[in-house]
């Protein structure tokens, strides 16, 4: 793994893995449609212990307005990963990983032409270091000489809702309006309840953008012959 040490020059040398993944559909045309894959897997450095599930939903109350939503949650156990950077030293950990994100979408079209959709994501990750290690020059995890006490435990947060309306005036031209809300936040303290977790980003600082793009579609062969047509004339 050329990536992981974060240093130009290093690598982490990782053991074989086993998965395994388990997927299902429903069929789509119905008003109703859902599904989700679960995911699992050992192996690596620690024995490393997996498992994932993806479940996602949608309703279409009728040709216009519809919502889905998908929920994907991973949880890893003795997972090796980097920690820290201490001059050329690099540290990394066996360390516990969770993550869980929420992901709604409503869609209303007014017309075939003219449409709004709300798009909400919210992502929680959460990194728990067990034991930490010194990367060697090999790509090999060994037993550090002095013990590494710097608080490196990761409690991310990233939320976003977007709405965008989009009108088709023209052929191949559009007006999209674009609102996009977003909040993060990153801190060492654990939150262990989801609600009082996504509170704190709520309440947090924010940012917020709002934008216009206009597209128009012009057609050089038609605007061509029309310019020649009117020459002609006169």
């Amino acid at each position: 793994d050329f990536y992981e040490p974060r240093m130009a020059g290093r690598v982490f040398r990782e053991k074989g893995r086993l998965n395994l993944n388990l997927f299902w559909e429903s069929n789509y045309a119905k008003k109703l449609s859902w599904g989700g894959n679960i995911s699992t897997g050992m192996g690596g450095v620690f024995q490393k212990k997996r498992f994932d599930y993806r479940l996602f939903g949608k309703i279409r109350f009728n040709s216009k307005f519809s919502i889905d939503h998908q929920v994907n949650t991973e949880h890893s156990t003795n997972q090796a990963g980097y920690a820290a950077t201490v001059g050329d030293t690099v540290f990394f950990s066996r360390r516990n990983l969770r993550t869980v994100e929420n992901v709604l979408s409503l869609k209303y079209n007014f017309t075939n032409r003219m449409g709004l959709s709300v798009r909400g994501r919210h992502y929680w990750s959460k990194v728990d270091p067990k034991q930490f290690y010194v990367l060697d020059k090999y790509g090999d995890l060994q037993t550090p000489t002095h013990p590494f006490t710097e608080n490196v435990n990761q409690n991310y947060n990233f939320m976003s809702v977007d709405m965008v309306y989009t009108w088709q005036f023209a052929q191949g031209s559009f007006i999209n309006i674009v609102w996009k809300n977003i909040a993060e936040s990153f801190n060492r303290d654990f939150e262990k309840n989801y609600v009082k977790n996504l509170g704190k980003t709520v309440d947090g600082p924010q940012f917020n953008s709002l934008s216009l793009r206009v597209i128009y579609f012009i057609d050089y062969l038609t605007m061509k012959k029309r310019i020649k047509s009117k020459n002609g004339n006169s």
